[in-house]
């Protein structure tokens, strides 16, 4: 009972710190890791198991085409699905083991584009994600599903809220 109160003590924690932070830039935020700086978000709602957070689209994210790469596609997904999985409250990082996208439309350097990510199972040993990202008119533009398996690593962020200190 002790290690459930206290999952849910830290999930709650965890949410309320996200809130506390919506419309910042993740760049600010002194826990997020560099990648996530560099791709640096701005979080817009979070809730146990969901997250929506808000990138706008630099030069540096483009392919040739000045439309948004597949692989910065790939990495908003994943980065935004690790961070719902903090929402959780486990004591212990998740780590990617599958991970799937499918590419189904484009955005543009300048413009701005939402990705939503839940976590649709939370398992003994792995948690299954889901996310998307739209443009800011709602538009489809990728969808990803990914497994991840919980570990007994405590990330920085975990030993934080652990200790008050987020």
């Amino acid at each position: 009972m002790q290690k459930e109160n206290e999952i849910t003590e830290r999930s709650k924690k965890m949410i309320d710190s996200f809130n506390a932070i919506i419309g910042m830039e993740l760049s600010k935020f002194t826990i997020s890791p560099p990648f996530t700086q560099w791709l640096n978000g701005k979080i817009l709602n979070a809730s146990y198991r969901k997250l929506e957070v808000e990138f706008k689209i630099r030069s540096e994210m483009a392919n040739p085409t000045g439309l948004l790469h597949g692989g910065v596609q790939s990495a908003m997904l994943d980065d935004v699905i690790g961070m719902t999985t903090a929402t959780l409250g486990l004591g212990g990082f998740l780590i990617t083991i599958d991970f799937h996208v499918d590419f189904l439309g484009k955005a543009k350097v300048g413009e701005k584009v939402i990705v939503e990510s839940e976590i649709t199972r939370d398992g003994k040993r792995i948690a299954h994600a889901e996310a998307t990202i739209r443009n800011s008119e709602g538009v489809l533009i990728a969808t990803a599903s990914s497994n991840l398996l919980k570990t007994q690593y405590k990330p920085d962020y975990v030993k934080k809220v652990d200790s008050n200190q987020l």
